[in-house]
């Protein structure tokens, strides 16, 4: 789905906050309207194919079946987003391809809505899954096992399937297929990040002296919702920023406070990861070189971020402009992230990941500077790295430090 910025806001100029309550006075809900329309989900002719590719991996790596929970590696495998409970609800996808959803019996027609396998199997209270998820197993000797698996889980499916077979980590086998997005993913985290900057934008915009971190924490989950879309993040004022991790507080706004916004949100369970730094009212000359350093390391790192370049290589280029303008030390963490349906995720933009990068991998690229005690400024946007040339910018950049009006 591709939209222009002019198209964003037009179609976001109208929406709505939800039933939230304003949580300062004079940061009034904007009034009902309609969110920007969702991307079309994916087809389940794609999970099929992603089933096949999972089960020729595996078989590459000597395994005969794999063995999932509720993940996102379940939700990318077989359509099924849910959280995990007492009750297994398990994915077994033998290596000819043949997908088997072991879950509880109360649950299967919710699960039968939107699961792409070719069988569910059902269990009730008084019997024991792990009986039939060793039965759906097969003759299987060797299998992988998701790696976000709980490990009383693991232990549960061994000693049920016998002791001559042997289970695995599987997590290169979904990591290896995972890291390289489809067009239509790519799609889904550009759409998720220009949510993103819009909430970003509507919070700038609310902004008032005295209120707290807190109390525009709760803005930007509203803002997110108007959008229609769930999302939030990390909101931080003056030398708050300085903690690149910090939790919002009760710290007051103050005239001349530089004001982070750390952002995400989900389109059809894909993240943007977006961070703003503005000031609000005129900025001190220290901030505006700080800003600059950031701005410039970011740029460097994008120039870097192609194909055959290795997460090192970029780390690299961006982090010798922060050493440069003087303030190495207080680049604290590593250029970025991949980004997908997990907001962290491979590859990873980091001094001694050496593995070439290749098309598809999407990354954030975010480099800051933190002074204790004073404040920080981090610029952080999303990019795929494309076949040949420039990467993919999956988020608008936002140029010259941004003032707010106090």
């Amino acid at each position: 789905m591709t939209m222009t910025r002019r198209t964003w806001v037009a179609a976001a100029g109208a929406a709505a906050a939800t039933t939230a309550t304003s949580p300062h006075p004079g940061a009034a809900d904007p009034a009902p309207g309609s969110a920007p329309p969702l991307p079309p989900a994916l087809a389940p002719d794609v999970f099929r194919d992603r089933q096949a590719r999972l089960a020729a991996s595996a078989k590459s790596r000597g395994l005969d079946a794999l063995f999932l929970t509720p993940s996102t590696n379940l939700a990318w495998s077989a359509n099924l987003a849910i959280g995990r409970s007492e009750r297994l609800t398990a994915l077994i996808l033998a290596v000819d391809g043949r997908a088997v959803l072991v879950t509880p019996n109360f649950e299967a027609e919710n699960h039968r809505r939107d699961v792409v396998v070719d069988e569910v199997v059902t269990w009730n209270e008084d019997e024991d899954p792990m009986v039939l998820a060793s039965r759906a197993l097969g003759r299987a000797k060797t299998i992988g096992i998701e790696g976000s698996t709980a490990y009383h889980t693991a232990t549960q499916i061994s000693s049920a399937a016998g002791s001559s077979v042997r289970m695995q980590d599987a997590t290169a086998v979904f990591d290896a297929l995972r890291m390289v997005k489809s067009p239509e993913e790519r799609a889904f985290i550009r759409d998720a990040a220009a949510r993103t900057i819009l909430a970003i934008e509507g919070c700038q915009r609310r902004l008032s002296r005295g209120m707290t971190e807190s109390e525009l924490s709760a803005i930007l989950e509203q803002e997110f919702r108007k959008l229609g879309v769930q999302g939030g993040g990390l909101v931080q004022f003056g030398p708050s920023a300085a903690l690149p991790h910090g939790a919002p507080g009760d710290r007051a706004l103050e005239r001349g406070d530089v004001v982070l916004i750390d952002a995400g949100c989900k389109v059809r369970g894909y993240t943007s990861d977006v961070t703003r730094t503005a000031c609000f009212g005129p900025p001190k000359d220290e901030v505006r070189k700080v800003y600059d350093a950031v701005d410039r390391a970011q740029r460097a790192g994008i120039e870097v971020l192609r194909a055959g370049a290795s997460g090192e290589d970029v780390d690299k280029a961006a982090r010798r402009v922060i050493d440069e303008a003087g303030y190495g030390a207080s680049f604290t963490h590593r250029l970025g992230h991949g980004l997908g349906m997990d907001g962290h995720e491979p590859p990873y933009l980091v001094r001694g990941n050496t593995v070439p990068l290749v098309a598809g991998n999407t990354v954030t690229v975010e480099p800051g500077i933190y002074l204790p005690g004073k404040f920080g400024v981090r610029i952080e946007d999303d990019f795929a790295v494309s076949g040949s040339g420039a990467p993919e910018s999956l988020s608008t950049r936002p140029g010259a430090l941004k003032v707010l009006p106090v």
